[in-house]
């Protein structure tokens, strides 16, 4: 039984406020507790008064004890596992154990609290198989001398065929190994079942992740996702696919016991990783009853400048042609993926020999410049909340960050910027601007396929900067549905975008409001242009056209 103390003074003597407490114990019956004490120095005094009403009794406990340590171990998290069975045997009736065939789960129920997860104990007497359910919610795991016990768990096992059970488990953590014992009371036959089992570790994480290289500007974070956890570690700016392919040799501190898969192959320690695409590792756990799948990528930093001369092929791999893309080079993202995905799903509304929204242009400030068009995808129902709606406006984009669809929400496949460690000043650059012929308003962007004519609304492009906090640079990240509206955001530097026939230059401030830029803090910096300003809703003229060039962000 635990519950909560409150503590006075000051940490050279620390009183323990008289605290108490009512525990329904299944013996004692009720039991009052008061508890009071001080702790001096090293030494602890604790009055412990306890009232059994049933037996009209008080106990009264005084402990003296010096603390042995500082630290504080929750000894659930050591025995949790899955312990594969070793012996079952049943006194009492001549009874022949089945089940269970291969093991019991332990697993971490609070602080020194255990749960045994639910199994069957099955025997047979040769004319009839009786079997119990059981399942321990939470106990106490009692840590003494003599290594660590489970506190007595009692149950009434009601089962309509075999008649009801009264149950009492208790057991034992020792050398790795699990023995339960189980008594069990069925009118006048009382069986005593004695189980015991090898500990096999039911974890199967990567604990630890490092890369040793100076090309490594931040090392490995894990982003915990519903279906997959992803790894994600950035490498400089300047490194090279050369580098990336035959430099780096990640050192990985795994589940103990478990092994580990690297692609369709075995995973060897000390071994060079091709970083150059997305890497696969599995990894199974002792016991063989979980496998995690983890997907590793290394990002190039950016010094978030770019002049955009520079782009590479997409999806070179592809033996279909409309899947194949042009994108800026060095950390630059657009929404060219999002076009795939329609072109290949939904050839009709957005035909494959169709234009992508991003294109590299010569019509540029100098060299090449990045070109995006607002396009007109025809909108299509979505299907309940699997599949969503296609939208009748797909805005082009550019921006610093990476673009992976996510199906139940569209606007969540862009994941803005990179880590920043310099407080930015000016966002600058260079852009042109033509707006399309008719603006249309989605009013619900859930359903972005419905949408109206507004004749007295002309479009425009959106040209922002945006510095925001994060706890973790792998995990965190803004989207289309927050770039601008998020509360991690620090500072913001956004442009006034208007039609202009030629490139116009411009330099915006950044605007830190009430907020300030701490280096002791994470950062993020997302440079995110687009060809309609409300594209995030669905919304604007499908052909306006944006060209940008020169983007940088000046620290």
């Amino acid at each position: 039984m635990w519950f909560l103390i409150f503590l006075a003074g000051e940490t050279s003597k620390v009183d323990l406020q008289e605290t108490s407490v009512t525990i329904n114990h299944p013996d004692l019956g009720e039991l009052r507790v008061k508890v009071s004490g001080t702790i001096v120095g090293e030494k602890a005094d604790f009055f412990i008064v306890v009232y059994a009403v049933t037996l009209k009794q008080n106990i009264n406990v005084v402990f003296d004890g010096e603390r042995a340590s500082k630290e504080v171990i929750d000894y659930a998290n050591e025995v949790k596992a899955w312990y594969v069975r070793q012996e079952l045997t049943v006194s009492g009736a001549e009874f022949e154990v089945k089940y269970p065939t291969d093991g019991i789960e332990v697993v971490s129920a609070g602080y020194n609290k255990i749960g045994i997860k639910a199994f069957s104990l099955t025997c047979s007497n040769g004319e009839k198989t009786y079997t119990r359910s059981i399942k321990v919610d939470a106990t106490n795991l009692l840590i003494g001398e003599d290594g660590m016990t489970i506190d007595p768990v009692k149950q009434t096992l009601a089962n309509k065929t075999y008649g009801d059970a009264e149950m009492v488990l208790t057991g034992k953590f020792a050398d790795n190994t699990l023995t339960l014992n189980i008594s069990m009371v069925i009118g006048d036959l009382k069986l005593e079942y004695i189980y015991k089992g090898g500990k096999k570790n039911t974890d199967a994480l990567i604990e630890k992740m490092t890369v040793d290289h100076e090309l490594v500007v931040f090392q490995p974070e894990v982003e915990l996702g519903s279906a997959s956890n992803k790894i994600v570690f950035f490498v400089k700016e300047e490194t090279t696919d050369e580098q990336l392919k035959s430099l780096l040799i990640p050192v990985f501190q795994f589940s103990p016991g478990s092994t580990v898969t690297l692609g369709a192959g075995e995973y060897t320690p000390g071994a060079v990783i091709d970083f150059t695409a997305k890497q696969t590792l599995k990894v199974k756990s002792e016991s063989g009853k979980k496998t995690t799948t983890y997907y590793i990528t290394a990002q190039r930093m950016s010094s978030f400048k770019t002049d955009l001369n520079a782009w590479e092929t997409k999806n070179l791999e592809s033996t279909k042609p409309h899947e194949k893309y042009e994108e800026p080079i060095n950390g630059w993202g657009t929404s060219n993926e999002g076009v795939k995905w329609i072109k290949s799903m939904y050839p009709k509304l957005y035909a494959t020999d169709a234009p992508y929204a991003v294109l590299p242009t010569e019509s540029s400030k100098s060299g090449k410049a990045a070109r995006l068009e607002t396009l007109n995808t025809t909108g299509q129902a979505g299907v309940g909340s699997f599949i969503p709606a296609i939208p009748v406006v797909t805005s082009g984009t550019v921006f610093s960050g990476i673009f992976e669809v996510n199906i139940s929400n569209t606007l969540m496949s862009t994941r803005f910027g990179y880590p920043c460690t310099k407080k930015p000043i000016a966002f600058k650059g260079s852009y042109k601007y033509t707006p399309g012929e008719v603006y249309y308003v989605c009013a619900d962007p859930k359903k972005a396929n419905v949408v109206t004519k507004d004749e007295s609304k002309t479009d425009a492009p959106a040209l922002n900067a945006v510095l925001f906090e994060v706890d973790n640079y792998a995990a965190d990240y803004l989207d289309g549905t927050n770039l601008l509206t998020s509360d991690k955001i620090v500072a913001k530097a956004s442009v006034d975008g208007k039609t202009q026939a030629e490139y116009v230059d411009f330099s915006v401030n950044f605007d830190f409001g009430t907020k300030t830029f701490d280096s002791t803090k994470k950062y993020k910096l997302a440079i995110v242009c687009s060809s309609s300003k409300d594209g995030d809703k669905f919304t604007g003229a499908p052909g306006s056209v944006l060209y940008v060039d020169n983007l940088e962000v000046t620290f």
